[in-house]
């Protein structure tokens, strides 16, 4: 094995698949529509590892390859809403054939997505402060706090 056969920035073996436009175009392309870097890769008949030599070696490809991941980021939010808010037919079955369809809706799916898209009023809040300050203690655990009040014993105080 010579040399020139490994990858600079990698130190694996050089890729013997030449990144053509076709090539590249094809594997972007998929990943936009997958969001999934081995499913765009096969699809676009390149080996896995080739495509991130790939984008090692090319700063363009590498803006082009998260370009198309945000893509396909839309896409399956696309989706979620859709499945959320307009729901889905599901067969209903009875003695073991098909007698219908009832529309199923996700309440998950709609709980993450507005959790993603207002985290400042759907967050997981699990201990409130003062004000609009979120109060924890030592590791963001819970917060203690012990009332002593001069004259007034401890027993007292439970009540």
């Amino acid at each position: 094995m010579k040399l020139e056969h490994i990858a600079p920035a990698t130190g694996r073996l050089a890729s013997r698949t030449t990144r053509t436009s076709k090539k590249k175009g094809g594997f972007l392309d998929a990943l936009a529509e997958t969001c999934n870097v081995a499913r765009a890769a096969e699809l676009a008949g390149v080996a896995r590892s080739t495509v991130y030599d790939w984008r090692v070696a090319d700063s363009d490809f590498a803006d082009e390859w998260e370009h198309a991941l945000d893509l396909g980021a839309d896409a399956l939010e696309d989706e979620a809403t859709r499945r959320a808010v307009e729901g889905v037919d599901e067969p209903v079955f009875y003695q073991g054939k098909a007698c219908g369809v009832v529309r199923r809706y996700s309440d998950t799916l709609l709980i993450f997505l507005l959790k993603g898209r207002r985290p400042e009023k759907y967050r997981d809040r699990p201990l409130q402060g003062i004000g609009d300050k979120q109060t924890t203690g030592a590791g963001g655990g819970v917060v203690r706090f012990i009332l002593t009040v001069p004259g007034v014993s401890d027993e007292e105080l439970a009540l």
